[in-house]
């Protein structure tokens, strides 16, 4: 559901309590999609924004400093009768709100993982390479044209691999509107 809301507001998110808006996020389909395989446009943006909101009070109105972020699709704004609610409470203790405001959201990771099958120390020391490249940021097209230029799409397999290349975006960090990935590491799929 599109709403008209927007940073400051006090809502309703995902999970129970209120909060308030503190950054609405516009994504985008990208090679890293699978929405993007099945007839999504790259570039296209989402329907749906992604809300980052701080939590100040619990469901029984308990302080309960927090964060969280997830679809706009889960907020509503307060009704009249919480809005009132929050307001009875702020008056009553102000010092809150300041709590609120000093508290930090933490960076927001999203993770990817790309399975693959290594079979020799050769195939070990391409993937390095490409961590490597991943490293200062890079965007899947990127990422994907340095796979085949390595020459290790071999090693993306049908089904299940042995190990697992993870990477992640900070923030939904862009570049023409496609996600940056970094941070990679390798691990043996259990």
């Amino acid at each position: 559901m599109i709403q008209n809301l927007k940073v400051g507001d006090w809502v309703n998110s995902y999970s129970k309590g209120i909060y308030r808006i503190e950054k609405i996020i516009d994504r985008y389909f990208d090679e890293s999609d699978i929405e993007a395989n099945e007839g999504k446009k790259i570039g296209k943006k989402y329907d749906e924004r992604i809300i980052v909101s701080k939590r100040l009070l619990n469901s029984k109105l308990k302080k309960s400093i927090s964060y969280e972020s997830c679809s706009e699709y889960f907020i509503s704004l307060l009704t009249k009768e919480q809005y009132s609610q929050l307001q009875n409470i702020l008056s009553q203790k102000p010092e809150l709100l300041n709590e609120l405001d000093k508290y930090t959201i933490p960076a927001i990771e999203t993770i990817f993982n790309m399975p693959l099958k290594i079979n020799n120390k050769k195939e070990l020391a391409q993937v390095n390479l490409l961590i490597e490249f991943i490293e200062p940021g890079k965007t899947f097209l990127e990422i994907n044209a340095e796979i085949k230029r390595l020459g290790i799409l071999h090693l993306l397999p049908a089904n299940y691999g042995n190990y697992i290349l993870q990477m992640s975006n900070f923030d939904e960090e862009l570049i023409k509107k496609r996600r940056i990935w970094r941070n990679a590491r390798l691990t043996k799929a259990g």
